[in-house]
């Protein structure tokens, strides 16, 4: 008697899909979470070396806009494939259902966390490099921003796109 009491409350305290794992993919938005872990060092990685010594103008002292861009570019975008790479293999391994029934699910929750940190840091780094706001404060707003990504993108995928995806399945 005790332990039905006991599975019943824990079937009502899961949110969303993973009230039951039998569809396959209730533990896939778990790789979102592996993405998270791996996402914050890249960020620390992505600033100091995109900003640390800022190319400079020999004429005027002025940032040198393309070479700092370009620098971002050869730093960031190596880390957000690995990103990307980490986040499918964890999304895939995650997902004990059959591929094909999940494969959007796969792709979104492997790729979108890492190309929304490229854009987002990328947004912050230019804000900066045009001197339209201080470093710090760019910092912390895309921290915030990838945050509110990864929230997002849980979301989307466990409360929007599994419980179509499970019904198609069906």
């Amino acid at each position: 008697m005790k332990k039905e009491k006991e599975k019943r409350k824990i079937l009502k305290i899961r949110p969303f899909n993973m009230a039951n794992f039998s569809g396959g993919s209730g533990y896939l938005i778990f790789s979102i979470f592996y993405q998270a872990m791996a996402i914050l060092p890249a960020m620390i990685i992505i600033w100091l070396a995109s900003l640390i010594k800022l190319p400079k103008l020999e004429e005027s002292g002025e940032i040198n806009c393309e070479k700092a861009i370009r620098r971002y570019n050869r730093v960031a975008i190596p880390l957000c494939v690995i990103i990307a790479i980490i986040g499918v293999v964890m999304a895939i391994v995650g997902n004990y259902g059959t591929f094909w029934e999940y494969w959007i699910e796969i792709l979104i929750v492997g790729l979108a966390p890492a190309i929304c940190l490229y854009f987002i840091i990328r947004f912050c780094h230019r804000q900066i490099i045009e001197r339209k706001i201080g470093a710090f404060p760019m910092i912390v707003i895309s921290v915030f921003l990838t945050a509110v990504a990864l929230v997002a993108i849980t979301i989307f995928c466990a409360g929007l796109l599994d419980p179509f995806l499970e019904n198609l399945a069906e």
